[in-house]
């Protein structure tokens, strides 16, 4: 998915449980060999002519385009000046029809089968082993997916190249045609290796095939460990854009996306966040009909196509007739292996001894415009199967979930996420603020994956004590984290003496908390000791002040801090979960509440509310009203 981005960002600029059990207390986890399933339009894909002669489709060279500037200059400049009358047509056209010529072999029939003879690059377990690979391709070769986080991590466990392998497959076809291939991959890796299972890591649409091929093929009994990240097990919001033709650009968390992916502790989204780009709306509704006749037969897209608009789109866009075998396949996916992922992926888990843990990006909104839950790309029940509240509200106080789940409260502490409904509700890990593809980014997660799929050491979410079900990202974009002392993350109750606030610049970036606000709870805190907090140091902050005897509610708390980026102030929202007492009633007539709490300007005319976000400084000026009330607080005592 992420190269699908790409092209946006370029416009703006248990006997055999037991056995298996025993089997797996005393062999290392790491020995597997290790297949690695990537993200959407990650395999190379070559046109094999009649000759036998074969060039590449997909992944393309796009060194020579820069040729192609002078011809387009004069009309590119007209169609910039034509955005001034609001008119995007000739910019849309220019940019439609590049994207046409440039993926012309990729089309497919309107049957889903592809209009020239494809296959991937790498086939065979000896082509995609990254030994081979890296002595034909190089070194630092693209076709050794992930390598830049994997290669450190395989060392560690003592992986050798030989035993790692790159999984292709021709990501236009459907997940149930992939996963087929990716069954005859595993049984070419194993009689390559002499192996008996494999383990799998996985990413995004690597994720749907992986979980549609556990689906189908599990009780082979083949796989050992599978993590899937970010994985678009039931459908992608650029899916829902394409073809509902409604994507709406959403600029600030795109550019939120872009600093959590490039690692930026700069907070580039203060210098943007009054500019009106609405003009890249305009293009983008322009270039889909051109991309729609791409993509739009392919088995791919239709599998992203969320389940909730599958029959309306399906409707839409697909005639019965020519479309058949599309269809036929594509109904397959989405009524037998979507809905019915849980009981078998349950099955993998509880019959075949398959370890399958499932990370998911939280409380993001999608940045094409999709008003949804998501990790940016994904929304977290397309991802997870679990129950969300809509795009910047929560659950009521006193939320039941859905689910009992032998007890287990499965709520996030945002009060967002129920887990409850996930297709795994004991094997799903969520991050809030974690965005797509970028899981390797955050040292946690990252951690987290290399425990799941080189030990066998978690089970579960309850497995190991430093990795909770539910916890805020840590990427280095986000400056610190926040979590009290004794309770666990995202969470707080009576046992509590202090915050504790990590700072996690990758840079040598101190940092000093100016503020700490709290909404919902009369906390007060000294901030006498966290005037400098130096880069992967923590500080407890202690405070004073009863915490209210009440379970399943919600407080915010908002950390105003300085430090040495380009923008040094800024502030981090953090929502916990009171679990200190009884709960209120929950109130089913109202079950969504706005996941702000009062802020200073609240009382302001809604008027003048727009116009300093319009302006851009309407967060500007809450912040330093946050400061100001720090620093009186501080400075005359009333801690």
């Amino acid at each position: 998915m992420k190269k699908i981005l790409s092209v946006i960002l370029s416009v703006v600029l248990i006997v055999t449980p037991c056995v298996i059990a025993a089997r797996g207390a005393t062999d290392d986890a790491a020995q597997y060999p290790l297949v690695v399933v990537p993200g959407y339009s990650a395999s190379t894909l070559m046109k094999v002519n009649d000759d036998g002669s074969e060039e590449q489709a997909w992944m393309l060279n796009l060194g020579g385009v820069g040729g192609d500037i002078l011809e387009y200059i004069v009309p590119i400049a007209r169609g910039i000046g034509e955005l001034t009358m609001r008119n995007a047509d000739r910019l849309s056209t220019i940019i439609g029809n590049e994207i046409i010529d440039l993926t012309k072999l990729i089309v497919c029939n309107p049957d889903g089968t592809g209009k020239y003879n494809l296959r991937p690059l790498l086939e065979t377990a000896e082509d995609s082993c990254w030994a081979n690979i890296r002595e034909k391709y190089g070194e630092n070769s693209k076709y050794c997916f992930f390598s830049a986080y994997l290669n450190n991590m395989i060392a560690s466990y003592n992986v050798p190249d030989s035993n790692v392998f790159s999984f292709m497959c021709d990501f236009r076809m459907g997940a149930v045609d992939c996963a087929a291939r990716l069954d005859a991959f595993i049984d070419d890796v194993l009689a390559y290796t002499g192996g008996d299972r494999v383990n799998i890591v996985c990413e995004s649409h690597g994720g749907q095939v992986t979980a549609t091929y556990l689906s189908l093929y599990g009780e082979k009994q083949k796989v050992h460990n599978a993590v899937l990240n970010v994985p678009a097990l039931c459908g992608a919001s650029l899916a829902y854009d394409l073809l509902t033709q409604q994507a709406n650009l959403d600029e600030l968390e795109l550019l939120y996306f872009v600093e959590f992916a490039n690692l930026m502790e700069e907070d580039i989204h203060w210098l943007f966040e009054a500019e009106n780009l609405e003009f890249v709306d305009w293009i983008i509704q322009g270039i889909l009909p051109p991309i729609f006749k791409v993509v739009g037969y392919w088995g791919s897209i239709w599998d992203f196509c969320p389940p909730e608009i599958y029959d309306e789109m399906k409707a839409k866009w697909l005639d019965p007739d020519e479309s058949a075998l599309l269809i036929e396949k594509s109904d397959f996916m989405h009524y037998e292996v979507m809905a019915n992922y849980a009981e078998n992926l349950a099955a993998c888990r509880d019959e075949y001894g398959i370890n399958i843990t499932v990370i998911a990006g939280t409380d993001s909104g999608c940045c094409s415009g999709w008003r949804q839950n998501s990790d940016g790309i994904i929304s977290t029940a397309c991802s997870t199967g679990s129950t969300c509240a809509p795009l910047d509200e929560r659950f009521s106080d006193g939320y039941t979930q859905v689910n009992d789940c032998g007890g287990k409260y499965k709520v996030s502490p945002d009060m967002t996420v129920d887990a409850s409904t996930a297709f795994l509700p004991d094997n799903t890990f969520f991050f809030s603020k974690l965005y797509h593809g970028s899981e390797f980014e955050d040292p946690n997660a990252r951690l987290l994956i290399e425990k799941a799929l080189l030990t066998d050491t978690v089970k579960d979410v309850y497995s190991l004590p430093g990795f909770p079900q539910f916890r805020y990202s840590a990427n280095c974009s986000h400056a610190l984290t926040a979590e009290f002392d004794k309770s666990a993350p995202g969470y707080l109750s009576s046992d509590d003496e202090a915050l504790v606030i990590t700072n996690v610049s990758n840079k040598e970036y101190t940092l000093g908390v100016i503020n700490i606000t709290v909404d919902g709870a009369p906390l007060k805190f000294s901030l006498k000791n966290a005037g400098s907090i130096k880069p992967g140091e923590s500080v407890s902050i202690p405070f004073k002040g009863d915490v209210p005897q009440v379970s399943k509610t919600k407080i915010n708390i908002t950390v105003t801090y300085r430090t040495q980026g380009v923008t040094p102030l800024g502030e981090r929202v953090f929502g916990f979960t009171l679990m200190n007492g009884e709960a209120p009633e929950y109130d089913g007539s109202m079950p969504f509440v706005s996941t702000e709490f009062v802020n200073p300007l609240s009382d302001l005319p809604a008027g003048l509310r727009t116009l300093l976000k319009d302006l851009g400084i309407y967060n500007l000026i809450v912040m330093f009203i946050h400061i100001v009330r720090g620093l009186f607080d501080n400075v005359f005592g009333l801690l």
